[in-house]
């Protein structure tokens, strides 16, 4: 195989594979700005305590307070944007990032 035949099996490879992840990028930026403008309202509210491993008890943490939740059916997934979404809806708050 030349140079030639390398660089375009290469790019084809990085042109498909930038099609694959890109959807999965896009969700992650979405849970991000969901979890980070709730997390925002909470914090204003006063309902956003300490992080989990800060208490003289550590308590779940959140990312398994979101997988205790998803496995109970409460929540649709177990990302941070489900679990911002549900907080947000228990207390009747509408988070523009957080809705579908």
């Amino acid at each position: 195989m030349n140079k030639k035949s390398i660089f375009g099996v290469l790019f084809g490879l990085a042109f498909a594979l930038s099609v694959i992840l890109a959807p999965a990028s896009a969700q992650a930026a979405d849970d991000s700005a969901c979890w980070g403008q709730a997390s925002a309202v909470f914090a204003r509210m006063g309902e956003m305590g300490e992080h989990a491993r800060n208490q003289e008890n550590p308590r779940l943490g959140l990312r398994n307070l979101a997988r205790a939740l998803y496995e109970q059916g409460v929540i649709p997934d177990d990302s941070m944007a489900a679990l911002g979404a549900f907080v947000a809806a228990e207390l009747g708050l509408e988070i523009d990032a957080c809705m579908d």
